[in-house]
């Protein structure tokens, strides 16, 4: 990996660890698509994953997703259930299996509670992703892993966390409020006595 882009993605999850509270090892949840594609490009798709993130990774896959895997047509099928494999199971409220990509919009509904980062190659669940704050995003371009930069929204919260990290606690303003009030009254009634 470029030295240029390790460093922006250093910056990106520490960006991750600060705001949203994310910690090694970082929990990676791979929808099938991703694994079809990194097994198609011939990646070690762990290897490339932990790259990305800059440290180590715990992989999980959906058990709609193993079944997606089991029913495609791909040419890569008997590569990607041995890939599939080698990830830690992750339960999902599913009786039936649902798509792989659906599973996982439902893992993650309006907000990232778990701190999942998310290896995923449709482009409708990404732009979905992006909407929700603190959703690492990872994705195959050509034969390289992808980290996505911060969304909008991910900055947003960032620089809203950031001004209430700078703002005095309530308790502390009205102890300044009831001093500086002190403060005038004291002159005031010291200007009163001088007439």
């Amino acid at each position: 990996m470029r030295a240029k882009r390790a460093k922006s993605y250093r910056k990106a999850m520490q960006f991750y660890q600060q705001v949203f509270g994310f910690r090694e090892p970082y929990q990676i949840l791979v929808s099938p698509d991703f694994i079809l594609a990194g097994v198609s490009k011939q990646l070690p798709v762990k290897e490339r994953l932990e790259e990305a993130v800059q440290g180590q990774a715990k992989f999980l896959v959906t058990h709609c997703g193993i079944s997606e895997i089991l029913k495609s047509s791909s040419d890569f099928r008997a590569q990607a259930i041995a890939s599939s494999k080698e990830f830690e199971k992750r339960r999902c409220p599913h009786q039936d299996p649902v798509s792989g990509l659906e599973c996982i919009r439902e893992i993650m509904g309006k907000e990232n509670k778990n701190n999942y980062c998310v290896a995923v190659q449709d482009d409708e669940l990404r732009a979905r992703l992006r909407a929700i704050p603190g959703v690492p995003i990872l994705h195959v371009k050509q034969s390289v892993v992808v980290l996505e930069p911060k969304s909008q929204v991910a900055q947003d919260v960032g620089r809203q966390k950031e001004r209430e990290k700078l703002r005095l606690p309530e308790l502390e303003t009205n102890m300044i409020k009831a001093y500086k009030k002190q403060k005038k009254d004291a002159k005031d009634s010291g200007r009163k006595k001088k007439k």
